[in-house]
């Protein structure tokens, strides 16, 4: 009897191995008698009735057997938790592998880490000051990918610009600060474990804003399209997998279908338009004054960091220009 047997992954596309086998019965729980070469359900089945390769494909079976072995839980993890399901079937898979890929470590890198990074700041008084006023600036660059899921939810095409636009304003507010650097790196030598770990995670998260950055760049063209065709497209539709997931597995079970995908569009475009007037507040106000200065006073400007001093958060010397 001839058997194919697949494995799944998340990331990579299935693999068939091909395993020629020989199974023994099977009877039920509760059965007395049971026929010559039955053994009972989920016991294990004598040697002489394991499954056996046959002719020549034993040694492709063996390692058959020992490729399958490590791939046991993954596949009982993906049959909890299936990839969703495409939304055009026309979408290669080694598309939908890599908009996964790039999602799942999206979440560790561009949220979860450094989340632990800022709160991690505000311990020790104002010993990691420094730390703390480029994380500001890096989650003000970073909201954008909170707004991009919210225009990809939507169906809305400028969601492919923004989602370029924000890789490259990460790197941007990680680098961007010569003094803070300094002040990170010599806090780094002289032992400091918050700031190594952000020496740790900033070439991780720049890596993967630097990759983000290059799969995205033919989705340029979706922005040309309409909310109705970007479902038909293969290559486009493949982005909106993951935040159409987001939206049916979390927003539909947590509001119960209260907030329609339309509404996040409302919310993507008024925070879009909050973004962007603040950017050009920054390049036109604030930058020729302070430069590539983190440490320069806020004094009289309006911005987040001139905001958290005033509340205590950011220790802002208005006598330092």
């Amino acid at each position: 009897m001839q058997k194919k047997v697949r494995r799944f992954s998340p990331f990579f596309a299935p693999t068939p191995c091909i395993q020629f086998v020989q199974r023994p019965p099977t009877c039920g729980l509760h059965t007395r008698t049971r026929p010559p070469g039955c053994f009972r359900r989920g016991a294990r089945a004598p040697a002489e009735q394991h499954p056996t390769t046959l002719g020549s494909n034993a040694g492709r079976a063996r390692r058959c057997r020992k490729l399958n072995a490590p791939l046991k839980l993954q596949a009982t993890l993906i049959e909890v938790i299936p990839l969703a399901s495409s939304l055009n079937e026309a979408t290669s898979e080694f598309l939908r592998n890599l908009v996964w890929l790039d999602f799942k470590l999206a979440v560790p890198l561009f949220v979860i880490a450094p989340l632990g990074l800022f709160f991690g700041s505000f311990t020790g008084g104002n010993t990691h000051d420094a730390l703390r006023r480029v994380m500001v600036g890096y989650w003000q660059a970073s909201s954008m990918l909170m707004l991009t899921v919210f225009l990809h939810i939507a169906e809305q095409p400028i969601g492919f610009f923004s989602a370029l636009f924000v890789q490259i304003m990460i790197p941007l507010s990680l680098f961007w600060w010569k003094d803070l650097d300094a002040e990170i790196r010599e806090a780094a030598t002289q032992g400091s474990i918050l700031e190594r770990l952000f020496l740790f995670w900033r070439p991780l998260a720049t890596a993967l804003a630097g990759f983000g950055a290059f799969t995205q760049l033919s989705t340029l063209r979706c922005v040309g399209l309409t909310s109705e065709e970007l479902l038909g497209d293969p290559q486009c539709a493949a982005w909106l997998e993951p935040p159409f997931e987001f939206y049916d597995l979390h927003v539909g079970v947590l509001l119960n279908g209260l907030v329609p995908r339309e509404a996040f569009g409302i919310f993507a475009y008024s925070g879009l338009f909050l973004y962007l007037g603040y950017l050009v507040y920054m390049v036109a106000e604030v930058l020729p004054r302070v430069g590539r200065r983190g440490r320069v006073s806020r004094k009289g400007l309006f911005t987040s960091v001139r905001l958290l001093s005033a509340w205590g958060w950011i220790q802002d010397n208005d006598d330092e220009t």
